[in-house]
């Protein structure tokens, strides 16, 4: 996405990796990236103790929140609530994992599962005079450099606006526009109040050997084959609610985020 400047972009990334890093390591009993380590957060008590920092304008655009019957958190933005974190002028209400808890190394397989909600307060993206190509994004591995498109995301776009993959790695950092080595799968349209369950299988790697699976409540969407991070770079886990201004409040909510070796390892529940 737009930053106001490389320059200025690149010290908010360097500040925010930093203080992720700070968080990390103070958890650092807790929260392990390992080849074979695991990671779960629920969200029934707290989201720091998880290791997420907070990328959003004030503190209560965070909260913890009952949906159908499971715990989550809830990002919501507020109009004017830009330039957070890089958002430039985007809003943003984000939490993040640093490099470190996410474990996303080259050469390390991972699995992952998370879940999202779609409440009633949340808006599609809309066009206005500023935004002729408007979106948000609500699940990413961001890549640790300053500018470009992130390795992996669930974003919202298009034209009417759908749920959708997106994956930009290799030796060219993607601005993700026409034409950029960025590549989508389409998911849907968005359903509100339903959980969707995500579930992961990956390498990180900026090299051919790389791969991507993921699949939506149990069918797989995405089977890639190919450079998952940029050539240099690590990345790190964001649950998101990022998106151009529609004018109003926007919110989304994220449930319980898994990580293990195997599938097995991620337990029971919708997986595939």
């Amino acid at each position: 996405m737009n930053f106001a400047s490389a320059r200025g972009a690149m010290g908010r990334t360097q500040q925010l990796l930093a203080a992720l890093s700070a968080v990390a390591a103070a958890l650092a009993p807790r929260v392990h990236a390992g080849a074979d380590a695991r990671f779960a957060c629920g969200f029934e008590t707290s989201w720091s103790a998880c290791g997420f920092g907070e990328q959003a304008r004030a503190r209560d655009r965070i909260s913890l929140i009952e949906v159908a019957g499971r715990s989550g958190v809830r990002l919501r933005t507020l109009p004017g609530d830009r330039e957070i974190a890089g958002s430039g002028e985007a809003e943003r209400a984000d939490l993040a994992l640093s490099p470190e808890a996410t474990g996303c190394v080259e050469g390390r397989e991972q699995w992952w599962a998370h879940s999202l909600l779609f409440p009633s307060d949340y808006e599609l993206p809309v066009v206005t005079a500023a935004d002729s190509w408007p979106w948000g994004v609500v699940f990413d591995f961001h890549h640790t450099g300053s500018t470009g498109q992130a390795n992996f995301q669930v974003d919202v776009a298009d034209f009417p606006p759908r749920l959708r993959f997106a994956i930009s790695a290799g030796p060219v950092v993607s601005s993700g526009a026409p034409g950029s080595p960025t590549r989508r799968w389409e998911i849907g349209p968005i359903v509100k109040n339903r959980w969707y369950d995500f579930v992961y299988h990956v390498k990180w790697s900026a090299h051919g050997d790389g791969w991507f699976d993921a699949w939506v409540d149990g069918k797989q969407i995405v089977h890639y084959l190919g450079p998952t991070l940029y050539a240099g770079q690590g990345c790190y886990l964001k649950l998101a609610n990022y998106h151009t201004p529609v004018g109003k409040p926007v919110s989304v909510v994220h449930g319980r985020v898994l990580r293990g070796p195997t599938r097995e390892a991620l337990g029971s529940g919708p997986l595939p």
